[in-house]
């Protein structure tokens, strides 16, 4: 069972990977904060409402379970968070998908 876990999380690809990294940095974050770890070139360059700053914010308010304030720091909150969720999703059930024919085609020969 454990060797399983370990070789399906060995297969899992690179987007599952970062989505669920930018969601655990969602997570951990204070989204009250002004300032805080960012690669946005328009918050590195000093403008306050990026756009997509404002999505980060929103996903992590939620996270914190303010919905309110998500939904005032960028109204596509709430969907982003659902669709990219669905995405990850679909990655993992696709990767243990093909994992599972692999290890079929194995028995079979």
């Amino acid at each position: 069972m454990f060797n399983k876990t370990i070789k399906i999380i060995q297969e899992i690809d690179i987007e599952s990977i970062l989505w669920l990294s930018a969601f655990l940095y969602l997570a951990v974050i204070n989204p009250y904060e002004p300032r805080h770890l960012s690669f946005c070139l328009f918050s590195l360059a000093g403008i306050e409402n990026c756009p997509g700053c404002g999505l980060g914010k929103a996903i992590s308010m939620i996270f914190h379970g303010d919905f309110i304030g998500s939904f005032k720091s960028h109204p596509l909150g709430i969907p982003a968070l659902l669709l990219i969720t669905r995405r990850i999703y679909q990655l993992v059930r696709n990767r243990i998908t093909k994992t599972s024919t692999k290890q079929m085609e194995a028995v079979n020969g």
